[in-house]
């Protein structure tokens, strides 16, 4: 069932209306339906709106599985390079081209690739919004070099080389202060399977382990990369952070672009855009993605990976067969033991999908509706800029009541629905990336 009481034609109406330009003069019709998906988008962000469930039969033989690539995912990558280079654009009052800049000496196309590509990667960075499983070769002994698009390394698993009669072993992460103290003499031990990685005395990014494997293999990591090189290609989508998060993107480019000297010095735009980035870390480190599995119809117990390896540390060595653990980290869901087929295991997840960007009608509740208005009439005039926009930050601020108010909503669905909502982010917590205060929120 879906909403059919407002069209998009209407909306832009409304919303143009609103802006006392009905014959869209001043705002053409793409333009505000770019402010009103991008009001739908935050709205999502904000609240968890729309939820789905997505249902994939998992790989035989493997453990992970990241949620955002499976050919039928519900929270696929859709947005462009060029939809938020356009939103850039228009927000400058310049014309929205598809491959270059055609407006002031202010800025160049590649003043804007450059500044989407460092808020890109500064977000993956911070938020750990996007995890990457790989693989990179166990030396017998040496250090143990990763390529230089990886951020940051959130877990390492020893994989021995098949029949050689060793199993997968999850490893710890320690220092070599801690190595030294309790065996002083680690480095030149005899070869045995390595029990933790460190990375805190090693130039990044590297790893050391504690003890030389005795056979060859490699190691399982999960990590955070870098996200792709930004152009200028119409169908080259971001790619690395969710649809409904790339405003956060925006909003980061926008300050940088407005904080530059001379002519485009914006201080009072540049620093609500710093306002708005840094409001978009801190909550885009705690989104939600998972909300439940099902295996074969049947509920599974989720938690954090971490959990996973300090409850059942054997999780990623038993024999494949018929998984009975769900284990979540971000955008990857992994399964204990390894699916031992790719048919007879149908697993069910629930998700907070993308915002629906419908092409015939807008897909919010009646009682939210205005709140998108609000929201779309306030980005709309931020190209105005000066008083005239700081006049609009009520309307933005009546969104996030709006928002609040559902999430209040929310909290009394069940007695556990708020827990249920921390799923994504139960890893965060117990293996945090941060000291307390020193995390985006505390920015």
């Amino acid at each position: 069932m879906s909403y059919t009481y407002a069209t998009v034609t209407s909306t832009l109406n409304v919303l143009a209306n609103r802006l006392y330009d009905p014959t869209f003069q001043q705002w053409t019709q793409a333009e505000l339906s770019g402010y009103v998906t991008e009001a739908l988008r935050t709205w999502n962000a904000l609240t968890g709106f729309w939820r789905k469930e997505m249902v994939f039969n998992p790989q035989e033989n493997e453990w992970w599985s990241d949620l955002r690539t499976l050919n039928n995912t519900v929270i696929p990558y859709t947005v462009t390079h060029y939809d938020l280079i356009k939103q850039i654009e228009n927000h400058l009052l310049e014309p929205p081209t598809a491959n270059h800049w055609t407006g002031s000496q202010q800025f160049t196309m590649q003043d804007l690739l450059t500044a989407l590509q460092r808020r890109q990667d500064d977000t993956l960075g911070t938020t750990a919004c996007t995890l990457t499983r790989g693989t990179v070769g166990a030396p017998i002994g040496g250090r143990i070099l990763l390529p230089d698009n990886v951020i940051d390394i959130r877990r390492v698993t020893w994989l021995p080389a098949a029949d050689q009669g060793y199993s997968n072993k999850i490893l710890r992460q320690s220092d070599m202060w801690a190595e030294r103290a309790f065996d002083p003499y680690y480095t030149t031990s005899a070869e045995q399977p390595p029990s933790v990685w460190m990375q805190s005395t090693e130039p990044p990014p590297s790893f050391d382990v504690d003890s030389v494997p005795p056979v060859p293999g490699e190691y399982e990591t999960i990590t955070v990369n870098a996200g792709p090189a930004w152009d200028v290609g119409p169908d080259r989508t971001v790619g690395c952070i969710g649809d409904d998060w790339t405003w956060v993107l925006k909003w980061g480019a926008l300050m940088d672009l407005l904080s530059r000297e001379s002519n485009a010095k914006d201080a009072l735009r540049a620093e609500y855009c710093k306002l708005r980035y840094q409001e978009g870390l801190a909550l885009l480190e705690n989104a939600p993605i998972v909300l439940a599995v099902r295996m074969n119809n049947i509920p599974m117990a989720i938690d954090a990976v971490r959990n996973g390896d300090d409850f059942n540390p054997g999780w990623q060595s038993a024999a494949a067969g018929a998984p009975n653990s769900a284990y979540v980290a971000a955008n990857l869901v992994a399964l204990g033991p390894k699916p031992n087929s790719s048919t007879a295991y149908s697993m069910t997840v629930s998700v907070v999908q993308n915002a629906p960007i419908d092409e015939t009608y807008i897909q919010i509740a009646r009682d939210d509706y205005d709140a998108i208005i609000d929201y779309a009439q306030h980005l709309a005039l931020f190209k105005s800029g000066g008083m005239e926009f700081a006049a609009t930050v009520p309307l933005y601020q009546r969104f996030q009541r709006k928002a609040a108010q559902y999430n209040g909503k929310l909290k009394e669905m069940g007695f556990f629905t708020m827990p249920q909502m921390e799923l994504s982010t139960a890893e965060e917590k117990v293996n945090a990336r941060y000291s307390p205060g020193t995390g985006p929120g505390a920015q």
